[in-house]
């Protein structure tokens, strides 16, 4: 029963019948009741506010790889507010990286609880499962990270799910996979690399240079650089394969690509 009605019942119960004075009680009572309901919303906000600020700062010390204290962030994030789901995917991701698997487990099922609809944690507990050789349910979740339409990097959940397949040798998956992440972000280099090493390895030589031309054109790295110049090599591009070559050399010196270049081990 909420307060207006408490004051409703009291009038009956009294026989106060003055309609002014009921007047006067009542929007007494509605003031009392949206001070309290604004309050109310104020204190939640605040605390998401605050679980907020503390899940950010386990993100960055995550990132820095102290565990220790990304832990300790983002459990004082899920005090703070019990319904912040993200809090339990750093704690998942946590957990996992410290080879907690349980606790990693429990952590990401909780937060997808939370917010069925949080494809980072969806990817995140789908990269955990591949990471454990659950393939299929690491697909699985994958796959329920992109469903949601406002996912910032799907591309990413894509590439993921192709990287999954490949370690139980499903090629023609993998391939699409990787295709469906490229369609979506062209240069993505992750998914542009993996791509066209398949179609490298069944000797489409010419698919791997065409699947690999967008992604060329953002920075590429040594992977990216070091299969190009084999591509180049076996299509007889002298000039693409002294381009990427002496590309690799100077900017990844220190590469394994770049001492397997060197040594013309390609």
């Amino acid at each position: 029963m909420n307060l207006i009605q408490l004051l409703i019942r009291q009038f009956i119960a009294f026989k106060l019948f003055d309609r002014q004075l009921i007047l006067v009680f009542l929007v007494s009572g509605i003031l009392v009741a949206c001070v309290s309901q604004q309050q109310q919303s104020y204190d939640i906000e605040n605390a998401r506010a605050r679980a907020r600020a503390h899940n950010d700062l386990g993100s960055v010390y995550f990132q820095q790889r102290n565990f220790e204290v990304a832990l300790e962030e983002f459990t004082i994030a899920t005090k703070i507010d019990p319904t912040f789901g993200l809090a339990y995917n750093g704690l998942g991701m946590v957990h996992s990286a410290l080879g907690q698997d349980d606790l990693a487990e429990k952590n990401f099922k909780q937060s997808i609880q939370i917010e069925p609809n949080n494809s980072e944690s969806h990817n995140n507990f789908g990269s955990f499962l591949c990471s454990r050789g659950r393939i299929d349910e690491s697909i699985k979740e994958f796959m329920a990270a992109v469903k949601n339409p406002l996912y910032a990097t799907p591309a990413m959940a894509y590439t993921n799910a192709g990287i999954c397949s490949l370690r139980k040798q499903d090629m023609r998956n993998a391939e699409a996979y990787f295709q469906r992440a490229l369609q979506i972000e062209p240069l993505f280099h992750s998914a542009a690399y993996q791509l066209a090493l398949i179609q490298f390895n069944r000797n489409d030589v010419t698919s791997a240079k065409t699947t690999l031309q967008n992604a060329m054109l953002s920075r590429p790295g040594p992977e990216l650089l070091w299969l190009s110049v084999r591509i180049a090599r076996l299509l007889g591009d002298r000039d693409d394969e002294s381009s990427y070559a002496l590309e690799l050399r100077r900017q990844y010196p220190d590469s394994e690509q770049a001492k397997l270049l060197q040594s013309g081990n390609y």
